[in-house]
């Protein structure tokens, strides 16, 4: 028996060790991500913009930006984050937004949910879970299923996929008491019955579909979900045609208050206390001038 008893002693001070050990690596990265990489990156790809403009070389994935920039310390007060997954791949946001969201979600305030329109394959869905201390669900489209709207040219690859959310099925400790926290849904964010959660939300992060009536739809999901100093935050502005325009026309009509994060491709947006901005987004505001647009970008 003593032996026994010996051995299960040795064992969780093992599982203590490696749990102290990934948590500080984590810490690392969190550190690293906003303090070396988002500068780093955000110079790189100045000096890429730069080259390009010089040899009149135009990319498909960069649009122009029209919305105000702000520096993410400007809207997020500064925690101690963990970083994990961090891996990226296609359809992944980069390391420094990671990091960025990460803020957010460790800033939703107690008593909130936190809501991403978009799973892809979980990284993103971990680590707002591993920073937060509130549920999260987050919501993707089924590969079978049929999208109400057109979806962006090039982004039926982000929706054909075995099943959302693998990360997070892999999550290993200490990690997986975090994944245990996140409720995974499936089902076409355009037609989402979401009433039960309106208000609720701290953090809304939209990351579905970017094609253009797609972004439409899901920022007026977004700001009816948000509770009273709830965050937004968006991602692909400038990458995505749709998701440009659809983010710029909000802001004209509605006069929020967008803001793109420097260096990113994020769009964030804070709601006021009073809950004063939270109605939803007029189905057709800005439509008009343009009948017949057509959406020209992917999806997530």
């Amino acid at each position: 028996m003593g032996s026994l008893a010996t051995a299960g002693r040795a064992r969780d001070h093992g599982s203590a060790l490696s749990g102290a050990l990934a948590r500080a690596v984590a810490r690392l990265w969190g550190g690293y991500a906003l303090n070396v990489y988002l500068p780093g990156s955000a110079s790189a790809r100045r000096l890429r913009n730069l080259s390009r403009s010089i040899r009149g070389v135009h990319r498909q994935d960069q649009h122009a930006t029209r919305l105000p920039q702000a520096a993410w310390p400007e809207l997020l007060a500064r925690k101690a984050i963990y970083l994990i997954e961090t891996g990226k791949r296609d359809g992944n946001v980069n390391l420094a937004e990671l990091a960025i969201l990460a803020q957010a979600a460790a800033a939703a305030r107690p008593g909130t949910i936190i809501v991403e329109i978009g799973t892809f394959d979980g990284r993103t869905t971990m680590n707002l879970a591993v920073n937060a201390q509130v549920p999260v669900i987050t919501l993707d489209l089924p590969s079978e299923h049929i999208a109400l709207h057109e979806l962006a040219a090039g982004e039926r690859q982000y929706v054909d996929k075995p099943r959302p959310g693998e990360r997070i099925r892999a999550a290993a400790w200490p990690w997986s008491a975090s994944a245990r926290r996140i409720a995974q849904l499936y089902g076409d964010s355009a037609t989402f019955d979401w009433s039960e959660h309106d208000g609720k939300a701290g953090l809304v992060f939209v990351d579905g579909s970017h094609a253009y009536e797609y972004v439409r739809k899901d920022s007026e999901t977004a700001l009816r979900l948000v509770a009273p100093g709830g965050m937004v935050m968006w991602h692909d502005y400038g990458a995505w045609e749709g998701v440009t325009r659809a983010l710029e026309e909000l802001e004209a009509s509605r006069k929020l208050g967008l803001r793109h994060i420097g260096g990113t491709r994020l769009v964030f947006w804070r709601a006021k206390d009073s809950g004063e901005d939270r109605a939803s987004v007029p189905d057709n505001a800005d439509a008009p001038a343009r009948a017949g647009a057509q959406p020209s970008a992917t999806s997530s």
